[in-house]
């Protein structure tokens, strides 16, 4: 085993394209962090709202204004308003919210056997990334601005060391395992402002200069299940 970082952050997103939650520790299944894009902002035509428009999505700006989150036992998400106002998020209020911010008849819904995930389940970054991305983009890069699931702390010493990782096995805490599959694609909303996050308008288009396919960070697919928590060490099989 070679030692690859420590869980430096763990976020979940509970609705696609909506803010997500920082969290201390979270079960992994198959299908990835629990709760993890298992709802989606959903308009007439049975599109998900998202950061672009494909055959499965319909870019709805305005949605990283919302915040998410799973509380403990409950079996579906919270929306928090951009006033701070919290409505479940199937409920009535958060429906007439959320068509006001995207102009469109949409609802929260519960993933089917459509996917909400654009790539896979997992998305996984290095502070050595950032550190690299940050050095040729002139600036500081935030991680939040990846919408990432994971965040290894491998040091600040500029390096993208994870797209060596292609195919691995990378071992995290006690018993998760995840293969290390692709790397991730990028699009416009790396480039949009959040909630205490401004908006870098010019992030995507340094991604792109440094990778043909315009990707950071890695995917990753669940080989064991686990429970992952901040501060367990990460280690390449």
């Amino acid at each position: 085993m070679t030692p690859a970082g420590t869980v430096a952050e763990l976020y979940r997103y509970p609705i696609k394209s909506v803010g997500g939650e920082a969290l201390a520790q979270v079960p992994v299944t198959e299908r990835g962090l629990e709760g993890d894009r298992a709802w989606a902002v959903t308009d007439v035509d049975g599109k998900f709202g998202s950061g672009k428009s494909t055959r499965r999505f319909r870019r709805m700006d305005g949605l990283l204004n919302f915040q998410a989150v799973l509380p403990s036992g409950h079996t579906e998400p919270q929306l928090i308003l951009p006033d701070g106002t919290v409505h479940p998020a199937t409920a009535e209020g958060a429906s007439i919210a959320l068509c006001e911010a995207t102009g469109r008849t949409v609802r929260v819904t519960a993933e089917g056997p459509i996917s909400h995930f654009d790539e896979g389940p997992l998305h996984l970054l290095t502070t050595s990334a950032l550190a690299w991305l940050a050095e040729a983009h002139g600036a500081p890069v935030a991680s939040r601005h990846f919408r990432h699931n994971i965040l290894l702390g491998t040091g600040q010493t500029p390096d993208h060391l994870e797209e060596r990782w292609l195919g691995r096995i990378l071992a995290l805490g006690d018993t998760l395992m995840v293969r290390i599959s692709a790397p991730m694609p990028r699009c416009v909303m790396v480039n949009m402002a959040q909630p205490d996050l401004g908006a870098n308008p010019g992030l995507l288009k340094t991604i792109a200069s440094l990778h043909p396919d315009a990707c950071f960070g890695v995917l990753a697919h669940v080989v064991q299940p686990g429970t992952l928590r901040l501060g367990d060490p990460a280690r390449i099989l």
